[in-house]
């Protein structure tokens, strides 16, 4: 089956799983968030030491964290290996449908975070997958109108931005939501 079939045939899919979903919302702010899941594409090294010290500088502010990379490959390379916190899953844990199958997604899907920020700058099927799919009170992801009922809060940016461009822009306006009582 031709990549861009299976995409569309994927994408559809998604769509009618997505619409069976329910959860709680809420805007959570980024002072009162405990615990954060990040998910984004790990198959380019300088993404994922850039995922590193966002997660390590989010640590430093209390914050639990957890990162999932999706690595684009069959398999993934020495130079990345799973640590407390930052797991991957690669390209062979996808089925037909691009749907990932794989425990280390299913406990990421699984659990209960208070902010979901997805830093998915290619529309990844397997990223979209996840951010459907969590149990996140609010979801933060880029700008796109296939998106709109995955996200609770969506950045616009203009193309091309890189992965620095939107983690500057998603902590930009992370910070600007504040509690009623701030």
């Amino acid at each position: 089956m031709n990549q861009k079939l299976r995409t569309k045939i994927s994408d559809y899919l998604l769509q009618k799983d997505i619409r069976k979903q329910h959860r709680k919302t809420a805007v959570i702010p980024f002072s009162s968030a405990k615990n954060i899941g990040i998910i984004y594409d790990a198959t380019e090294e300088k993404d994922y030491e850039l995922i590193k010290n966002y997660v390590r500088d989010m640590r430093g502010l209390s914050k639990e964290v957890i990162a999932l990379g999706f690595y684009n490959k069959p398999e993934l390379p020495n130079t990345r290996f799973m640590k407390l916190g930052l797991d991957f899953f690669t390209r062979k844990a996808l089925n037909w449908k691009m749907k990932p199958n794989n425990p280390i997604v299913s406990n990421f899907i699984n659990r209960n975070f208070d902010i979901l920020i997805c830093l998915n700058l290619h529309k990844s099927i397997p990223l979209k997958y996840i951010s459907s799919m969590t149990k996140a009170q609010f979801k933060i992801g880029k700008y796109d109108a296939t998106s709109a009922s995955i996200f609770d809060f969506m950045i616009k940016v203009d193309d091309p931005v890189n992965l620095k461009q939107l983690i500057d822009q998603v902590n930009h306006y992370l910070n600007l939501i504040r509690n009623e009582n701030q």
